[in-house]
């Protein structure tokens, strides 16, 4: 009997009384969206905001995001961190190393330095689900969000069985004393009150763990602390990437004569303690970029204290990996083809349409992420062509829309509306046609139909002056249970 990360995970929110949890789905984070019940959120902005009401007036909340969408609720994070909150608001960000689900691999750990708040890096299911009941206890203690970072491997590992260990939520609310205090007070506050008791509590946190053997030593955290486990060296868990146990991080590296620092995807940790010259890590060329294998770590090990071979740059591939096209039977698979036959720049989004970006219908020439079709299309040098699907459009891409309208921007929105999130599992979209209808002038497509008849519509749209949409209607051939 073993419970996943993702179990773990969900556990912890019910034992912590998270009564509002809200998320947007994508890998890594949908099936642990699902399995806590989450509200879903047209953006991760909206969504954090929603938590952010919750613990003003009380509630415990928990907001879940892939990597990317860690940019997309940045504004409202960084201000809550000298802002104050009520009840605990804990961020769970999720991260997609050797990206399989993603257009970018990130390390949402840089996100603690930069909103100025706790970061928690867990290395398996158990420290996980003690990771997020310290999680929401600290922040309301600091009175600010704390963020936990998983990784699709975390929440995919399994571990024993965690026992419930239900606790009252605390029912804290925002302070309104926040108000006599200006930004640049706050600010000093957040300073020299809360990011010190942060760092007390990096120091002491149960996550931490020390095995000491020898005097080679290695410091890791994450799913990397899990991989360097029974290797005959001696090992520091730290369980916050941010801020650091400095002390318990000295001591360690003061102890030992050699110190390897394993982690995963950036050098995090090893750049705040590259300048001891007795650590090693993957600034010095002893680990490889990006996710770790148990042998990479004994391999290091082994030449630590030799300078490192330069590694082959090995660039992977489409052909490669393997690449997911459009699916069987699309409904949509003609727009993608009369798309193509149109001479003009295709915006994407990172959503089904950059499926149709290779062949056989190399209709998308860019895709710069969910959302963000029409405001690339807005400045393309000739009049071209967006394409987004309905989750984009109330994501952010609408945005984009209002903006062509106001700047009088010549495009054409071509809006893929198949009422779900198909790339991410079927969830349900909000339908925005009569939102459209009142920003510009809309024609609707029902798929499927002839390419010669799609493309002729397409031809007609793109000749009419300034900003126009389509709206090509059918369903996923997936057929999602709605």
């Amino acid at each position: 009997m073993s419970e996943s990360g993702v179990e773990a995970a969900a556990q912890a929110a019910r034992d912590a009384a998270a009564a509002v949890r809200t998320y947007v789905p994508g890998y890594p984070v949908t099936a642990l969206g699902e399995a806590l019940q989450a509200q879903i959120a047209v953006s991760e902005k909206v969504a954090l905001e929603i938590a952010l009401g919750a613990s003003a007036t009380g509630l415990r909340s928990v907001v879940l995001v892939k990597q990317m969408g860690m940019n997309v609720l940045l504004d409202p994070l960084v201000i809550s961190a000298t802002h104050g909150i009520g009840s605990g608001l804990v961020v769970i960000a999720g991260d997609d190393l050797g990206p399989k689900g993603s257009q970018t691999e990130m390390d949402s750990r840089y996100f603690g330095p930069l909103a100025k708040l706790p970061v928690l890096d867990p290395k398996d299911p158990a420290y996980l689900h003690a990771s997020l009941m310290e999680a929401f206890s600290l922040s309301e203690h600091l009175r600010a969000p704390v963020i936990v970072r998983v990784t699709a491997q975390l929440l995919a590992a399994h571990g024993p069985p965690i026992q419930p260990r239900p606790e009252k939520a605390p029912g804290q609310r925002l302070e309104r004393e926040i108000w006599e205090l200006t930004a640049k007070g706050r600010q000093q506050r957040h300073s020299e009150m809360t990011m010190a008791s942060a760092r007390q509590a990096a120091e002491s946190s149960v996550t931490n763990r020390l095995e000491i053997s020898g005097d080679i030593g290695i410091i890791a955290s994450g799913r990397a602390a899990a991989l360097a486990e029974g290797l005959g060296v001696s090992l520091l868990t730290i369980g916050y990437a941010y801020p650091l146990p400095e002390r318990l991080v000295r001591r360690f590296i003061d102890g030992h004569r050699l110190v390897l620092v394993a982690e995963e995807p950036e050098p995090f940790i090893e750049s705040h303690l590259a300048m001891s010259p007795r650590v090693r890590g993957k600034l010095s060329g002893h680990l490889p970029h990006g996710l770790l294998n148990r042998s990479d770590i004994i391999s290091a090990l082994e030449g630590l204290e030799e300078r490192p071979a330069r590694r082959p740059l090995v660039y992977e591939s489409v052909a490669e990996r393997g690449y997911e096209g459009i699916c069987e039977g699309c409904p949509f698979a003609p727009l993608f083809s009369a798309l193509a036959a149109v001479d003009v720049p295709v915006a994407g989004d990172a959503g089904c349409a950059i499926r149709a970006s290779r062949e056989p219908f190399a209709s998308v020439d860019m895709a710069y992420g969910l959302g963000s079709a029409a405001a690339v299309a807005s400045g393309f040098a000739q009049k071209g062509i967006a394409l987004l699907g309905d989750f984009a459009l109330a994501h952010s891409g609408l945005q984009g829309l209002i903006n062509a309208v106001w700047q009088k921007r010549d495009l054409l929105a071509v809006v893929i509306k198949n009422d779900v999130a198909a790339m991410t599992g079927g969830q349900p979209s909000p339908d925005l046609t009569a939102a459209l209808q009142a920003l510009l002038p809309v024609r609707r497509l029902h798929l499927p139909a002839p390419v010669v008849e799609v493309e002729a519509l397409i031809r007609e749209e793109l000749a009419m002056p300034g900003p126009r949409a389509v709206v090509a209607e059918g369903m996923c051939a997936k057929k999602w249970k709605m």
